[in-house]
C-alpha cells in the first residue's frame, strides 16, 4: 500500500443515531467551562449516586471505543517490527481548535479535581494518552473522532495514520502483517461486529464508493423528476382551460 495509509475502527449495528443517545452530553463542558451537567441532557451518565460529576458526561462519552490495536510487520527472517503510527493530526481542525478545550488551571489532573472517570472507561479523561500530555483531556483526538456521531448503524472511525519513516517511508511494503489487539470494546450485547480496515487515498479523496453512488443517485432521480416537471408544464401551456 503506498502513500499515506489510514487505520481505521470499523462498528456495524451500534446506532449512535438513536435521539437520546445523540443529545447526550455537554457542549458546555467539552468547552471546558464550568456547566451545570445536572440540567443537562447527561442523565443518566451526569453524576454518581454521590453527587460526584461524571467528566466528560454523557452516553456518547461513556461508550467511547476503548480497544487499543498496533500492526506488526514481519520481514523475512528478522524479528518482527512495530509499524509505527500516528495519533494525531487525525481529528478534524474545527473541532480539534474550535469545539473541544480542556479547563483551564495550571496542570491537568488538577482542572478535572472533584470529577470522575464516566462507568465504562478505564481511566480519567486525563490519562487518555499518558504518553503525550498536549492529547490528553477533552482534546484527545480519539475521543474528538467519538464525539462526531455517525448518521448510520455501519460506520468507520479514523483510528491511526502510518508514520511514513524508515522502511514505511513510501508506505507500508508489501509482506507478512499482524495486528495485536486489546480487546476492550464489547460488541455482543448489541449484536455487532467489530473491523480493522486499511485504507489510501486518491486524487479524489478515500476509497469510498457510497457518496459518488449517493450523489449519482440523487442527480439522476432530480433530473428524471425536472424533466417530468419540464413536460406538464409544457402541456398545461397547450391547454389553459385544463385546470378550470
Amino acid at each position: 500500500m503506498q502513500g499515506d495509509v489510514f487505520m481505521y475502527y470499523g462498528l456495524n449495528n451500534f446506532y449512535q443515531n438513536h435521539r437520546r443517545y445523540v443529545l447526550s452530553r455537554s457542549d458546555a463542558q467539552l468547552l471546558g467551562r464550568k456547566a451545570n451537567i445536572q440540567k443537562s441532557n447527561c442523565a443518566p451518565f451526569a453524576t454518581y449516586e454521590n453527587g460526584t460529576p461524571i467528566a466528560p458526561c454523557g452516553a456518547i462519552a461513556n461508550s467511547m471505543f476503548n480497544d487499543t490495536i498496533q500492526l506488526f510487520y514481519y520481514p523475512a527472517s528478522v524479528k518482527a517490527v512495530k509499524v509505527p503510527l500516528l495519533k494525531q493530526g487525525n481529528a478534524w481542525w474545527t473541532d480539534k481548535n474550535v469545539k473541544f478545550h480542556n479547563p483551564s488551571a495550571h496542570n491537568l489532573s488538577s482542572a478535572f479535581d472533584g470529577t470522575a472517570r464516566p462507568p465504562y472507561w478505564q481511566k480519567p479523561v486525563y490519562l487518555l494518552d499518558e504518553a503525550n500530555q498536549e492529547n490528553n483531556g477533552y482534546t484527545n483526538e480519539d475521543f474528538i473522532i467519538w464525539m462526531r456521531v455517525s448518521a448510520f448503524p455501519t460506520f468507520k472511525n479514523l483510528y491511526r495514520r502510518l508514520s511514513r519513516t524508515r522502511q514505511f517511508a513510501n508506505g507500508l511494503p508489501a509482506g507478512t502483517y499482524g495486528l495485536q489487539i486489546s480487546y476492550n470494546f464489547p460488541v455482543s450485547k448489541f449484536k455487532g461486529e467489530k473491523q480493522v480496515v486499511f485504507s489510501t487515498v486518491t486524487w479524489s479523496g478515500g476509497r469510498n464508493p457510497f457518496l459518488g453512488i449517493a450523489y449519482t443517485v440523487t442527480g439522476a432521480v432530480t433530473l428524471l423528476a425536472s424533466c417530468i416537471l419540464t413536460v406538464a408544464h409544457l402541456k398545461s401551456r397547450k391547454n389553459p382551460n385544463r385546470g378550470l
